[in-house]
């Protein structure tokens, strides 16, 4: 609560850009991006990127002019992801698809998509829409990655975290990254809040997935477990089936199979019995280490005091 605080002028400002670059001549692509931008969320990518370009001494506005840019492209594989999870709810509230059908905000998602690359070219800055696109080329790939391995009890951590890389941590990495371009910073400082952004981004989604197992529908804005009634294998049901005897590998599979709600809570029951949540955030907790040690290269001040913070917070969090 102290950070946000701390945060709150530069995320009022942020809430603006975003609000004011979302311009649509069709009202009804408007309202759908509207619905899931105005639901909530933290607003990470933004402001990661606000603070990265500070830190390298951008101070023109113009960090928070583009910063809607990472808003957009997020909550758009947002939009994309309910739709093919069948989700209910969205932090909270009715998902889109629930509202408005399929159709609708599968296109909304592409105009939010749209909206945010057209965005990036009104920066004049080649580098940027260059580097923007890779890394949602990457988010594409590791949705579909992502379905690819849904359901396989037999995915590897490796395989695991070839998903959140592309899904979640490029993403983040280009927000940090992208901050150090606009300022036209040396490559190493580029590279330093590259290694810093995929790093919390890694932990980040890492967090996301043990929270799935412990989150309050409350605080996350959707059921416990629901990941693992989609088919999710995530880091702590990976390590308890390593870590697990051969017959209760077998009682999982089963559970798996048919994962009705007794079921999940069978199955975690015995990732927290065999301290799959905490071999997760301890890997979490090591990559938050390493983000926040990236960012040596930069003399102490409060931005990089900010930066370590967020870091902090995202194995913190409750939601």
């Amino acid at each position: 609560m102290k950070l946000l605080e701390g945060l709150k002028r530069d995320l009022s400002e942020i809430e603006r850009a975003i609000e004011g670059q979302l311009s649509a001549s069709v009202p009804l692509a408007k309202e759908v991006s509207r619905y899931i931008i105005r639901s909530g969320g933290k607003r990470l990518r933004p402001l990661l990127f606000v603070l990265s370009a500070r830190l390298c001494g951008h101070c023109n506005d113009k960090e928070v002019k583009l910063s809607p840019i990472f808003e957009y492209i997020h909550v758009a594989s947002l939009l994309h992801d309910d739709i093919i999870d069948k989700a209910r709810l969205r932090r909270g509230r009715p998902s889109a698809n629930v509202i408005w059908g399929n159709t609708i905000p599968i296109l909304a998602g592409d105009f939010l998509y749209s909206t945010a690359l057209s965005l990036a070219t009104s920066s004049g800055n080649l580098k940027l829409v260059s580097i923007l696109s890779e890394a949602t080329k990457d988010l594409a790939q590791g949705e579909i990655l992502e379905i690819e391995k849904t359901g396989k009890l037999d995915l590897t951590e490796e395989e695991y975290f070839e998903v959140i890389s592309k899904k979640t941590a490029r993403l983040i990495a280009a927000a940090c990254r992208l901050g150090a371009v606009l300022a036209h910073a040396p490559f190493e400082k580029e590279e330093a809040l590259n290694h810093y952004g995929y790093n919390i981004g890694l932990a980040f989604q890492i967090m996301d997935d043990i929270l799935d197992y412990i989150g309050s529908e409350k605080e996350f804005g959707k059921p416990t477990g629901k990941d693992l009634k989609e088919g999710k294998i995530t880091l702590p049901l990976i390590y308890t089936l390593k870590r697990c005897s051969r017959e209760e590998r077998k009682e999982i599979v089963t559970l798996f199979r048919r994962r009705t709600k007794k079921d999940i809570g069978r199955i975690i029951e015995r990732v927290k019995a065999y301290g799959g949540l905490d071999y997760a955030k301890n890997r979490a907790r090591k990559l938050v280490d390493k983000g926040k040690t990236a960012l040596v290269v930069f003399p102490e001040g409060p931005i990089k005091d900010t930066l370590k913070e967020m870091a902090e917070f995202i194995i913190k969090r409750k939601h």
